[in-house]
């Protein structure tokens, strides 16, 4: 168990007023308070400590217990150097806190500098509560025939444009009072490098960083990162993914795709209406919107506004589809099936999926509480 440091930041109302004034205090709905109920026990808040000094506050979110063992995912910014973004100072120690009354040295086991992500260990004598984690289901159709709802959706956990998203955290001082910030799932896209991320217009304080975006039921939809204008999250389905992977061999494991892409109902109307009049039977895929020169997309002749439909013999209806087909494919050389407006049928390419190496992380900002 944790004894004590000595605490640098502002005492506990100064930083209540910090947070309230950076937009994480809002009049709450009765949905949001009880899907912000259902899952306040898996979020925790997070101290990182170099020798004395306090590093950084963050929250997280516990997604597996086993025995009296804890796995949380939180952000990597945690334990990132002031000076050096990419370096992990050994003298670092991390703390979580689950309650006012009970908090615990934690153990640094994985992180990823591509996504961002870090996983901590922790050790408790009383079972912990998991989150509960929604993989989305990104794939929604422009058949203009599905009127009936704005977007026809197909999963229970569909994430449509609009839906009601909230990202919650815990206050880094006691007693760690849980705060939630509603927002919607938007289209727009998040001005970071990771063409991975999703954006919510919640507006979170820095504390919240590694914490859930939870939709209305309550589940776990992604790990939050901060902007002051809205909140870019990665999908929970990629975090569970990297920590899979990591759990079974030991190392990150990361596609890189040499491309952006997005899912086609994003696309402007004007391309869109000539889309449909061309290819009328297609309503779903992954418009390309840049291409990388020297990538592997590149080199097999993809090219921005093409529209990916298969990937390795499997109909691709989505960004989150195609790259989970892609992390399992790393190495390997796959068959994809294009749509290109000028021409009048499909194209069937091969392509090499490139792994991420260290010249092509993705660039984060190192956010840090201000002093």
């Amino acid at each position: 168990m944790f004894l004590g440091r000595k605490r640098k930041a502002t005492d506990s109302s100064e930083w209540e007023r910090d947070v309230e004034r950076d937009g994480m205090f809002y009049p709450l709905d009765i949905d949001t308070k009880m899907a912000a109920l259902k899952a306040s026990a898996s979020v925790v808040s997070i101290t990182s400590y170099l020798g004395e000094n306090e590093l950084c506050h963050s929250s997280g979110i516990i997604i597996e217990c086993n025995d009296n063992c804890g796995i949380i995912l939180t952000s990597l910014n945690l334990v990132k150097c002031h000076n050096i973004q990419d370096f992990i100072v050994d003298e670092i120690t991390v703390v979580v806190h689950l309650s006012e009354h009970t908090s615990i040295d934690a153990k640094l086991i994985a992180w990823d500098y591509h996504y961002n992500l870090a996983a901590l260990k922790i050790l408790c004598d009383t079972p912990l509560e998991v989150a509960s984690l929604a993989l989305l289901d990104d794939s929604l159709t422009i058949d203009p025939s599905c009127l009936c709802t704005p977007f026809q959706h197909i999963e229970s956990y569909n994430l449509i444009p609009g839906n009601a998203v909230i990202a919650l955290a815990r206050s880094s001082a006691k007693p760690f009072k849980l705060m939630a910030a509603p927002g919607e799932f938007s289209l727009n896209a998040c001005r970071y490098d990771c063409k991975e991320l999703l954006r919510a217009t919640s507006k979170i304080s820095k504390c919240g960083i590694g914490g859930p975006v939870i939709n209305i039921n309550g589940d776990v939809i992604g790990i939050c990162f901060y902007h002051q204008l809205y909140t870019p999250f990665l999908p929970i389905k990629i975090a569970s993914i990297w920590w899979d992977h990591f759990k079974k061999y030991g190392e990150p494991r990361r596609p890189w795709l040499g491309m952006g892409v997005a899912n086609l109902y994003v696309a402007d109307l004007g391309f869109l209406e000539k889309f449909i009049k061309k290819f009328p039977n297609i309503f779903k895929g992954v418009i390309v919107e840049e291409v990388l020169q020297g990538s592997s997309a590149d080199s097999v002749g993809i090219r921005q506004d093409d529209v990916i439909v298969q990937f390795d013999g499997k109909t691709v209806q989505s960004f989150l589809e195609l790259f989970e087909s892609m992390w399992s494919k790393v190495g390997d050389h796959v068959e994809l099936v294009v749509i290109r407006a000028g021409n009048d049928g499909p194209l069937l390419l091969k392509m090499k999926v490139d792994e991420v190496t260290a010249d092509r992380l993705y660039s984060w900002p190192l956010w840090r509480d201000a002093q």
